[in-house]
């Protein structure tokens, strides 16, 4: 009677977990999340090129951009900027810019995403500081319409101004320097 009972009892529990009452697993991401890294590049590259029309092109203008970073005394102050404030003063000109990620993290949820990853920023080829960016992006636009894309609605980071060796010690994955050395 007791394996009997025990029969019954593993055939109740195989038959309860059968996939037949789960539902499917989301379709792949891979596409989504190479676009939202596509879009982030594309912020970088609007840095670089200091082209408020690029950085337009995937920041929403009422996205939010805070900054933390520790002052002179080593208190933590933050800095906010919109979307639209961020894209005018950084589109506009002036000395050369280089921000690189890596080891990017990339959850994208139906229309929203999460893209994180330790960065580097670079001024007129000198290290000028360090962080880690956390930026949530949305998916804009109508279905039918021309432009439907990962656009930037917040973006926070981190600032390490200490240096270019404080940011190898910090960050063990920070790829060498992009500028040849003299």
């Amino acid at each position: 009677m007791k394996r009997i009972s025990l029969i019954a009892l593993l055939a109740a529990l195989v038959s309860c977990s059968t996939n037949a009452d789960r539902p499917a697993p989301p379709a792949s991401v891979a596409p989504d999340a190479d676009a939202v890294r596509a879009a982030v590049q594309h912020t970088f590259d609007g840095l670089a090129a200091h082209d408020s029309t690029m950085l337009a092109a995937v920041i929403l203008p009422d996205a939010n951009f805070q900054r933390w970073g520790a002052d002179s005394t080593g208190t933590w102050r933050t800095v906010n900027l919109s979307g639209s404030a961020f894209t005018s003063r950084l589109g506009q000109p002036g000395p050369a810019y280089l921000e690189r990620t890596w080891e990017a993290d990339v959850r994208v949820d139906g229309d929203v995403a999460v893209f994180s990853a330790p960065y580097d920023f670079w001024v007129e080829q000198t290290c000028s500081h360090c962080g880690y960016d956390a930026i949530t992006l949305v998916r804009s636009g109508a279905v039918e319409s021309d432009f439907r894309g990962w656009r930037i609605a917040s973006l926070t980071y981190t600032v390490d101004a200490s240096g270019e060796e404080a940011c190898r010690e910090r960050f063990a994955g920070m790829p060498a320097s992009p500028f040849p050395a003299e």
